[in-house]
């Protein structure tokens, strides 16, 4: 009797020690999920073609401008887990070339209801968060 409590024992303590690892895992190894960039270029533009009427010749060149920045988001997205001070730098400077190559392309008034449209914070629900954050 002693010799099956011990063993029910040992196999509950593996079983929780198991368990315990296990709910550890995602929070050690978590990494952003990975994003669709062509699908969430798209929808910036479609989201911002609505919200500034853009022209026929804007939205191709918004298109290429928003996909090469979300590439460039996730080349250092790493950065953001292992490098806080460096993801931050480069992001600081990407987000102000992204700036720079819309301003040109928008109109003064377009420019500046694409600044409002700025959510308070990171929204997965909005799609523009990806530009601002």
């Amino acid at each position: 009797m002693k010799k099956l409590f011990s063993i029910l024992l040992l196999v509950a303590v593996a079983i929780t020690t198991v368990n315990a690892a296990t709910s550890l895992l995602p929070r050690l190894h978590r990494q952003a999920p990975t994003m669709n960039i062509e699908g969430t270029a798209s929808s910036i533009v479609a989201k911002l073609d609505k919200s500034l009427s853009l022209t026929d010749k804007q939205k191709p060149k918004l298109l290429n401008i928003v996909t090469s920045y979300l590439q460039q988001k996730i080349n250092i997205q790493s950065l953001q887990q292992n490098n806080q001070p460096a993801y931050k730098s480069k992001i600081n400077s990407m987000q102000n070339g992204l700036r720079a190559k819309l301003k040109p392309l928008f109109t003064t008034e377009q420019y500046t209801m694409f600044q409002e449209l700025k959510p308070a914070t990171f929204d997965e629900t909005n799609v523009l968060s990806h530009l601002f954050f």
